[in-house]
C-alpha cells in the first residue's frame, strides 16, 4: 500500500539542504514505487541490479551508499549532481530488506581491476579508481594525467585513448566505460568547432557575402558568428522574414565546418511559411544545394526515424512550443542525435524557470546544471528580461539575443544573384516564382527602384 508523500516537491523544507530535500524526494519515491529488484551477481551488497517498473528497466551499479561510483541508465541520475536516484534508492532498500548493517559503514567495494569513469556527482568528471591488481603501475599512470583528486583536467581529454591503450598494456582487466568516451568525444568536437572558428574568423564575425566584412551587414556578421561558435542555441527575436536570411546564411556556415554531412530541418509553423521561407532560402546557392527539408511542424513530428539517426541541423522557429516535453515537436528531436540545434522565441518574458529549463534542456540535459538546482536559484529573478540584464548565469552561453534581426536591411550576397542570367524559359515553376521573390527583394530594398515600380504599377 503506498503512502502519502510527507514532503513537498517545490518547497526545499526549513533546515533542510536542497541536496538533502532532492535525495530524500527520491528515496520517498522509490518507497512509494512498485519497483522490482533484481541483483545480477553474486556479490552480497555490492554489484549490478536491474530495477523495473511499468514504465521501464533500469541498469544499476551499486557501489555504496550516495558513492560518486554509482551509476544508473536513467536520465535523472545523470544530470542531478547528486550520485543517486530513485532506482539507486530502490537498490539501497531492496538491501536493507536482506543484509544487515545498513548502511555498510564498515565495507567498502573495490574490486581488483583499475577503471576510468564518469562521476555523475557534483556535476560531471572523469576520474580513475586503483583496484588491488597492479597497483603502483597503475599509480604511476594516475601521476602522470590525472589530478591529486583522481579528476582528468580536460586539457588531457584528447589523451585519453594514448592512456587507455597504456593502462591494458598493464592488465587486459582494465576498464573504460563507455560514457567516457562519449562525453570526451563530445567535449572533443565541441572545442575543436569552436578553436577552428576562431583561427578561421579572429575579428569574431563572419562576412555575411561570405567573402569581405561589410560596415552595413555589421550586426548580421557578429551574430553570425556568435551563433556558430555557440553551435547551439535558443535564438530571442520577433518573428520575421528576416530570420530566413539568418538561418540560411547559418545553415551554409554549419555545413561548411562539420566532418560528415548529415540530414537537417528548418522546423515551421504552416505551410505558408514553408513557402515564403523556401523563397528566400533559395536566394541563397550555397544552402539550396545542402540537404536541408523546410517543412511544418506536423511534417517534422511525422519523420519516420529509427536509432537515433545523426542530424547535422535543426532549426525551431517557434520554440515556445518546446517548454512541453511531450509536444510532438519535442518528442521528434529527442529521438535524433542533435550536432547543431537552434530554436527561436518571441521573448523570454513569459517564461517560468522550469519552461526555460525545458527548453534549453533540449540542446543537452547538462546545460544548466541540476533542473532543482537552477529552479531554487532563479525563481526569484523571473521573468527575464530580453535585453539579458538579469539572464541567468547558467543560461548565459545558450541563449542568443537576436531582437535587432527584424530592423535589418538584409543585403543579399552578390555571389547569388548570378542566377539572374539564367534564361527564364528553362527555368522550372519553382524557379520562376524563387527568382521573382528574389528580384521583388531586391527592388524593396532600393528607394530608387521602388520608386520605379510604383509608378509602373500605377499606369497599368
Amino acid at each position: 500500500m503506498k503512502i502519502e508523500s510527507r514532503l513537498s516537491n517545490k518547497i526545499c523544507p526549513e533546515g533542510m539542504s536542497i541536496e538533502d530535500w532532492q535525495v530524500a524526494l527520491r528515496r520517498e519515491h522509490a518507497e512509494q514505487a512498485d519497483f522490482s529488484v533484481e541483483h545480477l551477481d553474486d556479490n552480497r551488497i555490492w554489484g549490478d541490479y536491474l530495477v523495473s517498473s511499468g514504465s521501464g528497466r533500469y541498469r544499476t551499479a551499486f557501489r555504496g551508499v550516495r558513492s560518486d561510483r554509482n551509476f544508473c541508465s536513467c536520465l535523472d541520475f545523470r544530470t542531478n549532481g547528486l550520485g543517486t536516484c530513485k532506482h539507486l534508492e530502490a537498490v539501497a532498500l531492496y538491501l536493507q530488506e536482506h543484509v544487515e548493517g545498513y548502511p555498510w559503514a564498515g565495507m567498502t567495494y573495490n574490486p581488483p581491476y583499475s577503471s576510468i569513469y564518469v562521476s555523475y556527482k557534483g556535476g560531471r568528471s572523469i576520474r580513475m579508481r586503483l583496484g588491488d591488481q597492479f597497483t603502483m603501475e597503475y599509480l604511476q599512470l594516475y601521476k602522470k594525467y590525472f589530478t591529486e583528486e583522481g579528476i582528468l583536467p580536460p586539457e588531457n581529454y584528447h589523451l585519453l585513448s594514448e592512456i587507455c591503450e597504456q593502462a591494458r598494456a598493464i592488465s587486459n582487466t582494465f576498464r573504460c566505460y563507455e560514457d567516457v568516451e562519449e562525453f570526451v568525444r563530445e567535449y572533443i568536437r565541441e572545442e575543436t568547432w569552436r578553436l577552428e572558428l576562431r583561427n578561421s574568423f579572429p575579428e569574431g564575425m563572419i562576412p555575411w557575402d561570405r567573402v569581405e566584412y561589410s560596415a552595413k551587414d555589421r550586426y548580421m556578421e557578429e551574430l553570425l558568428y556568435q551563433l556558430c561558435y555557440r553551435h547551439c542555441s535558443l535564438m530571442v527575436g520577433a518573428k520575421s522574414p528576416n530570420f530566413a536570411h539568418l538561418v540560411a546564411r547559418l545553415v551554409e556556415e554549419v555545413y561548411q565546418g562539420v566532418e560528415q554531412i548529415h540530414q537537417g530541418y528548418v522546423v515551421l509553423d504552416n505551410e505558408a511559411e514553408v513557402s515564403l521561407w523556401r523563397s528566400i532560402m533559395s536566394l541563397y546557392q550555397e544552402f539550396a544545394q545542402l540537404p536541408i527539408r523546410i517543412l511544418t511542424s506536423s511534417e517534422f513530428a511525422a519523420l519516420p526515424l529509427v536509432d537515433h539517426p545523426a542530424t547535422t541541423f535543426v532549426y525551431v522557429d517557434n520554440a515556445d512550443r518546446l517548454k512541453e516535453w511531450k509536444n510532438n515537436v519535442s518528442v521528434t528531436i529527442k529521438k535524433m542525435h542533435i550536432e547543431h540545434l537552434f530554436m527561436r522565441i518571441d521573448t523570454l518574458r513569459k517564461l517560468t524557470p522550469v519552461q526555460l529549463s525545458s527548453i534549453l534542456q533540449h540542446i543537452s540535459p547538462f546545460v544548466i546544471g541540476p533542473f532543482y538546482k537552477f529552479i531554487h536559484k532563479y525563481r526569484p529573478v523571473f521573468p527575464l528580461l530580453d535585453d539579458g540584464s538579469n539572464m541567468p548565469e547558467e543560461a548565459l552561453k545558450y541563449i542568443t539575443l537576436c531582437t535587432e534581426v527584424v530592423a535589418q536591411s538584409i543585403r543579399i550576397p552578390q555571389t547569388d544573384m548570378d542566377a539572374t542570367t539564367r534564361d527564364v524559359k528553362n527555368m522550372t515553376s519553382q524557379e520562376k516564382a524563387d527568382l521573382f521573390v528574389q528580384s521583388l527583394l531586391s527592388v524593396l530594398e532600393d528607394p530608387d527602384a521602388c520608386q520605379i515600380l510604383k509608378e509602373r504599377l500605377s499606369s497599368l
